[in-house]
């Protein structure tokens, strides 16, 4: 397992991070959610060894990374914009790659290259935003690390690309048994992909856990009533949300969902319907709700 522990990291003088603790589980997606600015390539780069902690540690199997380079050689890092030598082709990419990477599979990568039809001895430079993200993609793939990290992963990759890599991460997570981390602005893409997830704000994980036990946790309700109602009647409520329209309510609730039914048949409703929750609406009504508590 990996764990953050207790982090900390300062860029230019400005707290990215602070008091930061995660835990990544063997075998899960894990998505990372945040705004622009929160700090979610930065922590990447940390997972990654790229940047040092100001404080705390991150820490694979108990062994502090920091301390254990062998450590390093588990995690694999895809950035937003990969690194690439000037003029280099991706085959000459490919071994640069073994260097640090010598259990890179060669016949994954010959068949991951024809299937998305790329051809591996064109500069990289010459390549467009979604090959270059492709080609990348299927370095990672073909090293299957043990945590495999991922900034803005489909980020440029057409519906049809999307869909093909998220089947290869698929079966690489099942056959490895790796981890991977998606740090992705797409929140519907990510409820699709990932089992875990986190929500990264003002410098640390404010909401994380189960993707599918969150998403069960909140709750929205269109109701119809005889008379108008006024917001005061949903106190007793655990609201994200509240649209009153005269007599028609929409609101999104968290807590259970048997007992959050039964306060509002109290209300006497002449009509109720429960509807989905997807998870960039639950990101949207959280971080609405806490600015409403800021102001």
């Amino acid at each position: 397992m990996l764990k953050v522990c207790d982090l900390e990291k300062r860029l230019q003088q400005h707290l990215v991070l602070h008091d930061f603790q995660m835990e990544l589980p063997d075998g899960c997606i894990f998505g990372l959610i945040g705004e622009n600015g929160a700090g979610k390539s930065t922590l990447l780069r940390i997972l990654a060894g790229v940047y040092e902690c100001d404080k705390g540690c991150v820490m694979i199997d108990e062994l502090k990374l920091h301390e254990h380079a062998e450590k390093k050689a588990e995690i694999l890092l895809i950035p937003d914009e990969p690194f690439y030598f000037h003029n280099a082709t991706l085959s000459d990419m490919k071994q640069f790659y073994r260097i640090a990477h010598p259990e890179l599979d060669e016949a994954y990568y010959h068949r991951l290259i024809t299937l998305f039809d790329l051809n591996d001895k064109q500069p990289l430079q010459k390549y467009s935003k979604g090959m270059k993200r492709q080609a990348f993609l299927i370095l990672g793939l073909c090293i299957a690390p043990r945590y495999l990290l991922l900034d803005e992963a489909f980020d440029g990759l057409d519906p049809h690309m999307r869909m093909r890599f998220k089947k290869e991460i698929a079966n690489r997570i099942e056959e490895k048994k790796m981890s991977v981390v998606i740090s992705s602005h797409n929140l519907k893409e990510m409820e699709e992909v990932c089992d875990r997830f986190g929500i990264l704000e003002n410098g640390r994980l404010t909401t994380s856990g189960s993707m599918s036990e969150q998403l069960h946790e909140i709750h929205r309700f269109q109701l119809a009533f005889a008379k108008p109602i006024s917001e005061a009647e949903f106190n007793d409520l655990q609201l994200l949300s509240l649209q009153i329209d005269s007599r028609i309510v929409n609101l999104v609730a968290q807590g259970d969902e048997t007992e959050i039914q039964a306060l509002l048949k109290e209300k006497q409703p002449l009509m109720m319907e429960m509807l989905p929750v997807s998870l960039e609406e639950m990101f949207v009504f959280q971080m609405l709700k806490k600015a409403e508590v800021k102001e």
